[in-house]
């Protein structure tokens, strides 16, 4: 196997690396096998969509770097949704709720959310198409601070709060809850720096969960009984009982500020057991920011803030 492995915008990394070190893509694990049924590059889709690279997998999807000949040859991500089954009923399920779940994204504008374009089937394969947002994740900024002994800034955490704190005041006003805040769906902007929020809400997921128990003897979920988000960043109640809300994302948020600033992994900052916060062993912060912080963070959801407004005003006052 060879050393290096080349990201989807072509930069050669060390095949140990996860994400591109020049432009913050996630890199193809080196022992993980290519899907059969994956995409070829120079694959055209809809008459339109040409296919240049895969940009990374999941357990639900598969993304692209596309060209839209539509729109002036711009890049865009096509999301490949991908089903653990093959059963039409499911797909056509999946079809129909996609659809409805498109309606949603469509709607959503702000210039810190990829603007989603379409959604459309290419035979028994379903498709999302959204902006292609250039630059790093916070993931990837955070392993380039510490291979040089260093992680972010209580500063710089008050800003990107205060940055992404408007975006979240948008969603949930429109009834969306991310769900699945980390330093790994965040894109820092090439083109001016701002954070970029990605990955909304697990909708896919969420959808194809739907689907895949639509006609079977169990009770489909809904999106407010799901359960999504990842170990560590998510709160306990919304792993366990699929319960989200505003103050999830807040939770999700705050964690995320103290992953970038220590350099820790969330379950090296929290006992697990008792789901206490130790995350003071590795970081001094001021009062304020420690207040604020052990409030997002509080265990039980009725101690936390409630809405984005009142942590913005704290920030602001």
């Amino acid at each position: 196997m060879s050393s290096l492995i080349t990201c989807s915008n072509g930069h050669l990394n060390p095949a140990t690396s996860r994400f591109c070190y020049r432009c913050g893509v996630s890199l193809p694990r080196p022992n993980a096998e290519v899907s059969a049924s994956s995409l070829a590059a120079g694959t055209h889709l809809r008459d339109r969509y040409i296919i240049r690279h895969p940009l990374g997998q999941g357990g639900f999807s598969r993304t692209y770097l596309a060209e839209d000949t539509g729109r002036f040859n711009e890049w865009v991500a096509i999301k490949e949704l991908t089903p653990a089954t093959e059963e039409t009923y499911i797909l056509q399920k999946a079809e129909e709720l996609f659809q409805r779940e498109a309606t949603i994204l469509h709607k959503l504008s702000s210039p810190q959310i990829p603007r989603f374009w379409e959604f459309f089937r290419d035979g028994q394969r379903l498709f999302l198409v959204q902006d292609y947002i250039e630059g790093k994740t916070y993931q990837a900024l955070l392993e380039e601070r510490i291979a040089s002994g260093q992680g972010f800034s209580e500063a710089e955490i008050i800003e990107l709060f205060q940055q992404l704190l408007p975006v979240l005041s948008y969603l949930h006003s429109l009834g969306v809850i991310h769900r699945d805040i980390s330093p790994d769906n965040i894109i820092c902007r090439a083109s001016d720096g701002l954070p970029v929020l990605i990955d909304l809400g697990g909708v896919t997921k969420i959808t194809l969960e739907m689907a895949t128990t639509a006609g079977s003897s169990e009770q489909p979920a809904s999106s407010s009984n799901t359960r999504l988000g990842k170990i560590g960043y998510a709160p306990d109640e919304q792993l366990r009982l699929g319960i989200a809300a505003p103050h999830s994302d807040l939770y999700a948020l705050a964690v995320t500020g103290l992953v970038l600033m220590s350099g820790k992994q969330p379950q090296e900052l929290i006992n697990l057991e008792t789901r206490e916060w130790n995350w003071q062993q590795y970081l001094t912060l001021s009062p304020f920011l420690t207040s604020l912080l052990n409030r997002m963070l509080a265990n039980q959801p009725v101690e936390r803030f409630q809405s984005v407004d009142d942590v913005l005003h704290q920030l602001n006052s």
